[in-house]
């Protein structure tokens, strides 16, 4: 018998995107994570959010701040 899959209902216009890594660097961005007690996803975006802001780069609409 097939495995079923969870299925997780995403956040209104949240889309999931998947790129690879080095495993050493996903390793120290899972450690920044937890440092700051977030899921490794929600860490990376607060950074992008950041790093846009910096280049004065508006959010993309119906974005928001990560926290």
């Amino acid at each position: 018998m097939a495995k079923r899959r969870k299925i997780r209902a995403r956040a209104p216009g949240m889309t999931q995107i998947s790129i690879s890594l080095p495993e050493g660097l996903v390793g120290k961005i899972d450690e920044m994570a937890d440092t700051e007690n977030r899921n490794r996803s929600n860490f990376i975006a607060t950074v992008l959010e950041d790093l846009a802001a910096e280049r004065g780069l508006k959010a993309a609409e119906g974005s928001k701040k990560f926290g």
